[in-house]
């Protein structure tokens, strides 16, 4: 499954936890990351998630799902607030700013 379908797996995850905010994502080609972004009703930036692209060529959209719902990840944006939290091979973890 190609790496723009499984982006769409993590915008409507995202939708369904922030309803009525914004979500954008754009490539980070420093990190070789997906970043996405919830940005209040307002339009502005809350949460960060960066998705780590050699994370995602090992996932399929119903693992990664699984993976976004299991890990609860939107408590953990919501935890972290404006720092980004990081998903990699090595789990998920808030990213140093």
């Amino acid at each position: 499954m190609s790496n723009p379908a499984k982006f769409e797996v993590v915008r409507l995850y995202l939708r369904q936890q922030f309803p009525q905010h914004h979500i954008t994502d754009m490539q980070d080609g420093t990190s070789r990351a997906q970043v996405f972004r919830v940005d209040g009703p307002h339009g502005h930036p809350l949460h960060y998630a960066i998705i780590a692209l050699d994370y995602l060529l090992d996932q399929t959209a119903e693992s990664l799902q699984e993976v976004l719902v299991s890990s609860s990840l939107g408590d953990k944006l919501r935890g972290a607030g404006a720092s980004p939290v990081m998903i990699s091979k090595t789990g998920i973890s808030l990213k140093a700013t």
